[in-house]
């Protein structure tokens, strides 16, 4: 990634930070799908799966033609197989929950692959995806990054 494509509080100046795009399927799809297999697990079955399944009008191993009409989650990459649309997924509820997708014409450019662009379409749409993904108990990322970060000095611990 280069630096353009970086833009921490991106969303509060109209852009979109493209690394989340990058990044964050790192994350679940190489720590949270194992961390938690039969919550974030990426194949049949899981309770992320089951609620993707829901948003996609049904379940499908496959990308279909077309999507029921009252599917909120369409993506359509066929290289993308059903654990690929599982991180997709998640990708898109976090980045909605935490407000990366809220700002003008944002909605318009992802409505093809993606409709529950906020928080609160997230909460009222699909709120499985909206419990799952705000569970503290999964510590998933509450705020989005903005470039002010206050490391703290390590502190050295003796033990005996």
């Amino acid at each position: 990634m280069r630096r353009k494509h970086t833009l921490p509080g991106g969303a509060r100046l109209g852009k979109f930070d493209s690394s989340y795009e990058e990044i964050l399927p790192l994350i679940t799809s190489a720590g949270y799908a194992y961390a938690y297999p039969d919550v974030f697990g990426e194949k049949l079955g899981t309770d992320i799966a089951n609620a993707m399944d829901k948003a996609r009008g049904g379940r499908f191993q496959r990308v279909p033609r077309k999507y029921p009409s009252n599917a909120w989650f369409s993506y359509d990459d066929r290289s993308c197989d059903y654990s690929c649309q599982i991180t997709e997924y998640i990708y898109w509820g976090i980045t909605s929950i935490l407000g990366a997708q809220n700002f003008l014409g944002r909605l318009e450019d992802i409505s093809q692959e993606w409709r529950l662009n906020t928080a609160a379409k997230v909460k009222e749409g699909n709120p499985t995806l909206y419990k799952l993904l705000t569970d503290p108990k999964y510590a998933f990322p509450t705020r989005l990054p903005d470039g002010k970060y206050n490391p703290q000095p390590w502190k050295k611990i003796v033990t005996d």
